[in-house]
């Protein structure tokens, strides 16, 4: 590990701004299936470039054919298919699943979709409002974008009857009324975590330089949530909490957060009323803008300029990694194992973690200006779902 500034770690306890009330519980466990110690290797192909030298440094690692072995898009959903269904201007922001065929993806102006295991379908979500946060629960979803309101779908997410549903079966919900003193108007949503029977879902935020970054909604009803402060707000800035961009965890009592200026904290005892919040160093004051945890103690963040930062235990510092095959951004990070991982950033950069080393992995088909990608999911070893600006990428652009 490289040379490291000390960093006092900060503990705190504090109580919850509302109390969990009963809700549904969250449903992902295949997402959070226990790790397989089974090494995951991206098939790899020859590095030589197929005819004349193309004029960019890593032309390499866009050929412009789709073979099983590399990352392309889905065919239905390739943007240079006159009739995809995904508009090429929308980012696709956030995609999860509840397992291989129960797959959802949303973003940028009211963008949303689910796999059924053959193909994508797009939702209509009735209003044209980017959504950040995606919350799949046992049978509905909830997501949004903004503290205004949100969207419910499922068999029972139009209860009241009176909020409409749009050809798809979401409803627009407003979010209850909030305290003056919180300035939700400067605060804006980032992504969001549940975690399996978990009746909380943690939200990551933005909030300037003074708001929390971190805050709770739980459902009360089918139709219904509560929002609530992680944390009082002078405790917040203490920890310098204040944007955070990506959160996961590999149990329901422990998640982890990252963010701006390097922030990466932890949040033991995340389901009860009084969660422990504690900051660590992470060597870096880049920001972090995706997490994902193989265990409490097996952490991996990355962030811009090709920052990657991996947890394994110690009282205050992460660890650098310094075999980084990039300086793009990256935006965000998913896994399968300890031995299975993928990183996502812009100019169409895509990572893989084998349990020894990050590599880069090729992506066809997406021409010479290739798209910013801003999510990943992965149900399984040999199985990766990759959304970014206007593309959907799979391997061999197929299920």
């Amino acid at each position: 590990m490289s040379s490291r500034s000390l960093l006092v770690m900060v503990t705190v306890t504090v109580t919850a701004a509302t109390a969990l009330l009963g809700a549904c519980a969250a449903n992902e466990d295949a997402e959070l299936a226990p790790p397989s110690n089974t090494a995951y290797e991206v098939p790899t192909q020859d590095a030589a470039v197929d005819g004349p030298a193309k004029p960019c440094p890593d032309c390499e690692y866009f050929p412009t054919v789709c073979t099983d072995d590399v990352l392309c898009p889905f065919a239905p959903m390739d943007p240079s298919n006159p009739a995809s269904p995904l508009d090429p201007r929308a980012a696709v922001l956030n995609i999860r699943g509840r397992g291989p065929n129960d797959v959802w993806l949303t973003g940028a102006v009211g963008t949303a979709a689910h796999f059924d295991g053959v193909s994508w379908t797009m939702s209509n979500l009735g209003a044209g409002e980017t959504q950040r946060a995606l919350w799949l629960l046992d049978s509905s979803e909830i997501s949004f974008g903004a503290w205004k309101t949100f969207f419910a779908r499922g068999a029972d997410a139009d209860e009241s009857g009176d909020a409409g549903l749009s050809p798809d079966g979401w409803s627009i919900r407003p979010f209850p009324a909030a305290p003056s003193n919180w300035n939700l108007s400067l605060v804006y949503p980032k992504t969001g975590w549940a975690a399996p029977r978990s009746d909380v879902f943690w939200v990551g935020a933005d909030g300037g330089s003074s708001a929390c970054g971190l805050w709770r909604v739980t459902r009360r009803s089918p139709s219904t949530v509560a929002l609530a402060e992680s944390m009082p707000r002078a405790t917040c800035n203490l920890l310098g909490i204040n944007e955070v961009l990506g959160i996961h965890g590999a149990s329901s009592d422990v998640l982890w957060a990252v963010g701006g200026r390097g922030t990466a904290a932890r949040i033991d005892g995340a389901n009860e009323t009084t969660p422990t919040y504690r900051t660590f160093n992470s060597l870096t004051t880049n920001a972090l803008r995706g997490v994902w945890a193989a265990s409490d103690t097996d952490v991996w963040a990355v962030g811009t300029a090709g920052t990657i930062r991996h947890y394994r235990g110690d009282s205050v510092f992460w660890e650098v990694v310094e075999d980084v095959p990039t300086n793009e951004a990256l935006n965000g990070v998913w896994g399968t194992s300890a031995s299975d991982i993928w990183a996502v950033g812009n100019a169409g950069v895509v990572l893989h973690y084998d349990g020894a080393r990050w590599s880069r992995v090729k992506v066809a088909g997406v021409g010479e200006a290739p798209s910013d990608l801003y999510t990943v999911w992965s149900p399984a070893p040999g199985q990766v779902w990759i959304g970014g600006q206007g593309v959907v990428l799979s391997l061999g652009g197929k299920p």
